[in-house]
């Protein structure tokens, strides 16, 4: 960043140069009296020269002779950084060392390693040890870096100690410790990497002792002003890397030691059960039994279930109905695949609380296998019995080998009690026999059922069959079923006797309706009658008339 400001500032210096050449010409000064003017003109033209082939800060440095340098008034040199100041200058102006002379200076400086080390202890209380730790670093003439108690039951503490006490006070703290868990050490070999910061120290430091030459050259505070920035630019920079130089140098001085503290834990009886005998891809269910010592409440339960799934930590207890004695939160784990039968699981509890840290494990087998699998069959599942009449049931199965305790139960669907037994081995064949009094429309459903042991688990078989129950047949003669015969005719007799007496309640119902109805009629036939009577009579009057009349005309007649 600054190397592009100061490549400016040399173009004006080389401007301002000429200006001082001419000025000092005009002064009276004299090439015989004086050699700054020729000097001047050299440094002018060796800036032009980097200027144009586009070079860095530190090349035009590193490239300008040590003749060329301008003698400045008397300045004061800038204090050392880390020891990497530069050697004195000549008098007749700041030396800078080409950067070959600069890296074969610490061609033979020591290895520079930076050592760390980390240490997990069991312990038998934190504080106690987080101070005897701090002890024990600064009698080996270190100090503590940081401490952090976070819990009663956990700490960690860093020091840094000389390098050369390393492995003395690592010896320190096993003998600290009631347990050592792991400890680990590495080593840093940067002394490439401080060589190449106190070279570059060196050549910065030569940079600045130019600059300010420089400095004092500048003709105007505008100019001048550009020259201090780059100055400014350059320090901070000197700054970084002195810094970086004195934490490899402390680093490498004074090994890093982090140690993490536990509480050794207590003892802590665990119970996981009895081992198991399990079904594949059915539902397997765990919980242990645990007695945690005084003053421990907090507990954590990991399974592993030994098939290569995810170990399962819960969090919930419950106490139990023994004095003392407590149970985890229940898991359930399903094994798919029984091939790598039998399983190993293990549960680990951990309890922490005012009474300290405690710790268990206990393991089971789980033995994992495939159900065998009970095919059964029960005729075509359809049965026809007459009403009181014996009805006969038959089913055959399969028997897998490794099955036990063989059962059966037929449930006949009529509200009877079913029919139960145990099959003795190599049987398998069932028939049973069943009587339903009474009859039915709808089909009754017979289910029956074959239950058996195996290591695996219980497994089941069951079959239906449909059973249409016909009326019970009565007395049969000449072909008749005199039972049925009367029974129809009772039948009809009951429908007739309800027609009747429907009609009944009709009539009654309707007979007002029935008289108005009925009167109506009789009236229309009155008064029929009545006027059929007097058309008749009309007629026998007309017709006596008539007659009356022909024969007063015969007698008129002579």
């Amino acid at each position: 960043m600054f190397g592009n400001g100061l490549r400016t500032a040399l173009g004006i210096l080389a401007a301002l140069a000429f200006a001082l050449a001419a000025g000092c010409g005009e002064a009276g000064y004299d090439e015989a009296d004086s050699g700054y003017q020729p000097r001047v003109v050299e440094v002018v033209k060796e800036v032009e020269v980097f200027r144009d082939a586009d070079m860095s800060v530190e090349e035009m440095t590193d490239a300008m002779p040590p003749q060329a340098a301008m003698a400045p008034p008397a300045q004061p040199t800038p204090a050392p950084i880390a020891a990497s100041a530069p050697a004195a200058a000549p008098a007749g102006g700041v030396d800078i060392p080409a950067p070959e002379d600069i890296r074969a200076r610490y061609a033979s400086v020591q290895r520079v390693i930076v050592r760390t080390a980390r240490v997990d202890l069991i312990v038998d209380a934190v504080q106690p040890s987080l101070d005897a730790i701090g002890r024990a670093a600064e009698s080996a003439g270190g100090w503590v870096v940081s401490t952090n108690r976070a819990s009663k039951h956990s700490g960690a503490i860093s020091v840094r100690v000389p390098a050369a006490e390393l492995d003395d006070f690592i010896e320190t703290l096993r003998g600290m410790a009631a347990e050592v868990v792991s400890e680990t050490t590495d080593s840093q070999d940067v002394t490439d990497e401080y060589v190449d910061l106190r070279s570059r120290m060196d050549g910065m430091m030569a940079t600045q002792a130019r600059l300010l030459e420089f400095l004092d050259l500048a003709p105007d505070a505008r100019q001048a002003l550009e020259v201090q920035r780059d100055l400014s630019e350059l320090q901070l920079e000197i700054e970084r890397v002195s810094g970086r130089i004195k934490l490899l140098e402390e680093t490498s001085a004074f090994s890093l030691v982090t140690v993490n503290l536990t509480v050794a834990a207590q003892d802590m009886r665990v119970d996981a059960g009895p081992d198991r005998t399990e079904a594949a891809g059915q539902p397997i269910r765990f919980r242990a039994t645990f007695a945690p010592p005084p003053g421990v409440t907090d507990f954590s339960a990991t399974w592993d279930f030994g098939d290569g799934s995810p170990p399962v930590t819960v969090y919930r207890d419950a106490p139990t109905t023994t004095d003392g004695e407590r149970v985890t939160e229940t898991v359930t784990h399903f094994y798919e695949d029984p091939t790598d039968s039998p399983f190993i699981v293990s549960v680990a509890l951990s309890g922490t609380g005012e009474g300290g840290v405690a710790e268990g494990e206990d393991t089971l087998i789980a033995s994992v296998s495939r159900i065998p699998q009970i095919q059964l069959y029960a005729g075509d599942g359809w049965l026809e019995v007459e009403q009181n009449d014996e009805a006969l049931f038959a089913a055959s199965f399969t028997r897998p080998e490794g099955l036990r305790n063989v059962r059966y139960e037929w449930d006949f669907g009529d509200g009877s009690p079913p029919s139960t037994g145990e099959l003795p081995e190599g049987v398998t064949r069932i028939e049973s026999a069943h009587i339903y009094p009474d009859y039915r429309d709808i089909p009754y459903t017979a289910r029956l059922s074959v239950t058996a042991d195996s290591d695996a688990g219980e497994t089941s078989a069951t079959a239906e069959v449909s059973v249409s129950v016909r009326r019970e047949r009565g007395f049969i003669v000449a072909g008749y079923d005199l039972g049925e015969t009367f029974k129809t005719a009772v039948r009809a007799l009951s429908v007739a006797v309800q027609g009747a007496g429907t009609l009944l309640v009709w009539a009654v119902v309707f007979s007002p309706i029935i008289a108005a109805l009925g009167a109506a009629v009789w009236l229309i036939i009155r008064l029929d009658a009545r006027a059929r009577a007097r058309r008749v009579a009309a007629m026998e009057a007309r017709r006596d008339a008539e007659s009356a009349a022909a024969n007063r005309d015969g007698e008129a007649t002579p």
